[in-house]
């Protein structure tokens, strides 16, 4: 597997470059990639700083490293573009020909890549992670009129992640509900649910993967026996199909992926802005 250094640079948190560039890196699983983040290179003198640590990481592997940027003040930019690396400037790709589209100049602004173009949206976002943290996990069940999802599952199959970012994100009121020892063994839904059937979305997970999330946080005991994993898992599965509840399984799926899935699946509206 060949190595290569790849450079997260941004004048701001990075996120936007992070994600694109890593996105197209997933495409090349036989190269070794070395990720380097740097952010907040709002200067002529950090984009210095940084392109020295470019320049040695290439002299030092023999081959130019990658560099992903979000960069939006010009010295900035030219700096960057003198290093010894293949440059992807991700803002040059697509604001020159955005702006020929819309006949205006973009207003090359530090972090405007994630400023807020709509506070009442933003606001609603905020509300909406405030909303999740007070019904994580079966909290304060009577406020479950107000979501707009409910997740379900058996322990550690990924509730908690899966609402907050929902709630970060789209700005959707996710709460989440365990099933427990009972609710499996009964085999029907528990009484503080049935009423919210319609706003119903489990999560389900391979037993094997289940017993080893487990283990690594009570490595002894019947939580983490995988038959008792196993059993779980069926008993869950069951009550979805029984119910009628649409379901995803976590197994091999990132927090990003469930959401979106969930959103997908259950035609969930999202705030973008």
């Amino acid at each position: 597997m060949s190595k290569r250094y790849a450079f997260i640079v941004s004048d701001r948190t990075g996120i936007t470059a992070e994600n694109l560039g890593l996105s197209l890196l997933c495409h090349f699983p036989t190269v070794d990639f070395k990720i380097v983040s740097l952010s907040f290179l709002d200067s002529r003198e950090k984009a210095l700083d940084a392109v020295n640590q470019i320049n040695r990481a290439a002299d030092d592997s023999g081959v130019a490293p990658l560099v992903f940027a979000t960069l939006s003040q010009d010295d900035v930019r030219a700096t960057m573009a003198k290093s010894k690396a293949v440059v992807f400037d991700l803002f040059d790709a697509f604001l020159g020909p955005l702006e020929q589209e819309l006949g205006i100049a973009s207003e090359h602004t530090v972090g405007s890549s994630h400023g807020v173009l709509n506070p009442q949206k933003y606001t609603s976002r905020i509300s909406a992670v405030n909303y999740t943290m007070r019904t994580d996990d079966g909290v304060n069940a009577q406020n479950y009129d107000l979501a707009n999802v409910i997740i379900v599952g058996v322990s550690r199959t990924a509730k908690t992640p899966t609402s907050l970012y929902l709630a970060l994100h789209y700005g959707i009121y996710a709460a989440n509900y365990p099933l427990v020892g009972d609710d499996l063994d009964r085999g029907r839904l528990p009484d503080s649910i049935v009423s919210h059937r319609s706003k119903l979305f489990g999560l389900t997970i391979n037993p094997e993967r289940l017993q080893q999330i487990r283990a690594e946080r009570y490595p002894t005991g019947r939580y983490a026996d995988l038959r008792q994993c196993q059993y779980e898992i069926n008993q869950a599965e069951a009550m979805y199909r029984r119910e009628r509840i649409p379901y995803v399984n976590t197994t091999a799926k990132s927090v990003e992926e469930i959401s979106t899935t969930i959103v997908h699946k259950a035609n969930l509206n999202r705030d973008l802005m």
